[in-house]
C-alpha cells in the first residue's frame, strides 16, 4: 500500500494556484509568499478518514489581485458571470488536486472542493474534503494503528534546486487528527527546532484525549540552498502518530521477493572471475514499474550506468578491473522477474593475512542498513554464493550454520563445504510491519561472515605478488551499492 507523500501536499501549496511564473515577477526585490495551512482529519475505526485541507494565500497581494483577475476575466463583458467563473476555477483545482492524490496513490471518494475570497478580492482560500480511503495503516505485527503527517510540508523529501527557489516563503501549518473512539495514543511528533541563517523550521505538538494536534511553522530565505534545506529538515524524522484500538483493520501489503546470486571463481595466478546476478520478483507491478523505467530511459543507459557503478564500487575496495559486462533481463517479458546480471574479472580481490586468504562477505544482504520505521513489505530475500578455488587449494575456514528468528522474523544461513568450493544459501524473511529496530536486533549481528582458504604456490616458489596484496570482497556490498535505486524500504 502507498501512503500520501508529503510532498503532495507541499506541491499544492503554490503550484496549484500560481504556476510556473511565481517569484521576481519582474521586481528587483524577491516576494514573500505566505500561506496558512489546515489539515483535519477524523479518523473511523476501519481506517478511514474525513479530512479536510484548507489553504488560505495571504501574500504577496499583487501576486493574488493578479489571480484573482485571471479567474475572473471574461465576467467584465459578460460572457460568463462571477458564480460561473469560481466553479470553473473549482473543479480546475479540483482536478488538479485529485490528480496528485491518485499519483501518490491515494484512493479518495466524496470528494468536493470550493473556493472563498475571490469575489471579494481579499485573498483566496481553497477549502478541499473527501473520504480517504485506508487513511490509517494497520499493522498486526505488534496491534497499532499508523497515521502519516508531515509538518515539513514535503520539504524533507523535495528535491531542491542548486539555486533554491527566488521568492521568501513562510507557512503556518496545523495538522489536526481525531482518532477513533477509546483509542490510546502511542506516540506522536514531538517539539523540534532548527534555525539556518534567516531559515526557521519549529514543531510543536499535544494530545487532547483522542485528539492529536501537531503545528509547524516554515520560513524559508530566499534562493535557500539544498544544504540550507537538509540543515533544516534533513534530521527531522516526527512523521507518524501511533495508536492502539479496539478495532483490528485489514492488512494491506505486497510481498518483497528477491534472489542475489554470486559466483566467485579463484583461479591460481589470484585473479576472480565474479559474477553477480539479481532476479527481482516481487511485488510484480513494482517490477514492472522498473521494467518500463529502464525501457524509458534506454537500455543502454542504464546497462552503462550499472557497469560504471560496480566498476567503481570494485575500484573503491582496491579491486583492479580488467573486464566486465552486465545484461539487463526479462524487460518484455510481463510476468517474468527483472535481472540484472553483472560479470567482471579483477585482480587484488580477496585479503591476505596470516599466511591465508580471507573472504568477507554480508549473508543478510545489508537489509538493516538504514532502515526506518515499520517494514512496508513482508520481505523474503535469498542469497546463493558459491566459492570456486582451484585444485590444491586448502579450505581452512566456513561459518557456521545459522537458524535465528525473532518475533516471527527469521534468517538462516546454511554452508555446504567441498573439497575446493564452497556454497552458501542464507535466507531472511520479516514480517510487514516489523519495526527497523526488530529488525536490526535480527540482522546486525550476521552481518559478517568470512571463509578463509589457501591457494597453491605457483611454480613452488611461494605466493605470488598478486596473491599477496588482494583485497576484501564484499560482492553484497556491490549490490546493495549498485542497485539501491532497486530498492525500498
Amino acid at each position: 500500500m502507498k501512503r500520501l507523500p508529503a510532498v503532495i501536499l507541499a506541491a499544492l501549496l503554490l503550484t496549484s494556484l500560481l504556476g510556473p511564473e511565481l517569484g521576481l515577477a519582474g521586481d528587483v526585490h524577491p516576494k514573500t509568499y505566505r500561506q496558512n495551512f489546515l489539515f483535519t482529519a477524523i479518523v473511523m475505526p476501519n481506517g478511514d478518514a474525513n479530512i479536510t485541507m484548507k489553504t488560505v494565500w495571504l501574500e504577496p497581494r499583487d501576486e493574488i489581485m493578479r489571480q484573482i483577475e485571471e479567474i475572473l476575466n471574461g465576467t467584465e463583458g459578460g460572457n460568463i458571470t462571477v458564480e460561473e467563473a469560481i466553479k470553473r476555477f473549482e473543479e480546475e483545482q479540483l482536478r488538479r488536486y485529485l490528480e496528485g492524490l491518485r499519483q501518490a496513490g491515494m484512493e479518495v471518494v466524496n470528494e468536493s472542493l470550493r473556493a472563498y475570497g475571490i469575489e471579494e478580492g481579499k485573498n483566496i482560500t481553497i477549502v478541499f474534503n473527501a473520504v480517504a480511503k485506508h487513511f490509517a495503516t494497520y499493522y498486526s505485527y505488534d496491534d497499532h494503528w499508523e497515521v502519516r503527517v508531515d509538518p515539513t510540508r514535503g520539504y524533507g523529501s523535495m528535491a531542491i534546486p542548486d539555486t533554491g527557489f527566488p521568492f521568501e516563503i513562510i507557512m503556518n501549518n496545523t495538522f489536526v487528527v481525531k482518532l477513533p473512539p477509546n483509542s490510546t495514543v502511542l506516540s506522536y511528533p514531538k517539539p523540534y527546532v532548527k534555525q539556518y541563517n534567516q531559515s526557521r523550521f519549529l514543531v510543536t505538538s499535544g494530545v487532547n484525549g483522542e485528539t492529536v494536534i501537531v503545528r509547524s511553522f516554515i520560513q524559508l530565505e530566499p534562493f535557500l540552498s539544498p544544504e540550507g534545506f537538509k540543515a533544516l529538515f534533513g534530521d527531522y524524522d516526527g512523521y507518524y502518530i501511533k495508536y492502539r484500538a479496539p478495532y483490528r483493520g485489514e492488512e494491506r501489503y505486497e510481498r518483497s521477493v528477491m534472489k542475489e546470486y554470486v559466483t566467485v571463481d579463484v583461479y591460481t595466478n589470484g585473479t576472480v572471475r565474479l559474477h553477480m546476478r539479481d532476479e527481482y520478483i516481487e511485488p510484480k507491478e513494482e517490477v514492472m514499474q522498473r521494467k518500463l523505467e529502464i525501457l524509458s530511459y534506454g537500455v543502454d543507459n542504464v546497462t552503462q550506468y550499472i557497469l560504471r557503478t560496480y566498476s567503481l564500487a570494485l575500484g573503491f575496495q582496491g579491486a583492479i578491473v580488467e573486464g566486465g559486462r552486465v545484461r539487463i533481463l526479462g524487460l518484455n517479458e510481463t510476468d517474468a522477474p527483472l535481472v540484472i546480471d553483472a560479470e567482471y574479472l579483477v585482480r587484488n580481490f580477496t585479503r591476505y593475512e596470516n599466511g591465508s586468504y580471507v573472504y568477507s562477505f554480508d549473508p543478510t544482504m545489508g537489509i538493516a542498513d538504514r532502515l526506518e520505521g515499520n517494514l512496508q513489505y513482508e520481505v523474503n530475500h535469498t542469497l546463493y554464493l558459491t566459492l570456486n578455488l582451484p585444485r590444491g587449494s586448502e579450505i581452512l575456514e566456513v561459518p557456521d550454520n545459522v537458524t535465528d528468528e525473532l518475533r516471527g522474523n527469521r534468517f538462516t544461513m546454511t554452508v555446504l563445504r567441498n573439497a575446493t568450493s564452497v556454497r552458501v544459501v542464507s535466507n531472511v524473511f520479516l514480517r510487514y510491519g516489523a519495526p527497523a529496530e526488530d529488525v536490526k536486533a535480527l540482522l546486525l549481528k550476521h552481518e559478517n561472515a568470512t571463509i578463509r582458504y589457501t591457494l597453491p604456490a605457483e611454480d613452488g616458489s611461494g605466493l605470488s605478488g598478486t596473491q599477496k596484496t588482494a583485497a576484501v570482497i564484499i560482492a553484497i556490498l556491490l549490490i546493495v551499492g549498485a542497485l539501491v535505486i532497486w530498492r525500498r524500504r
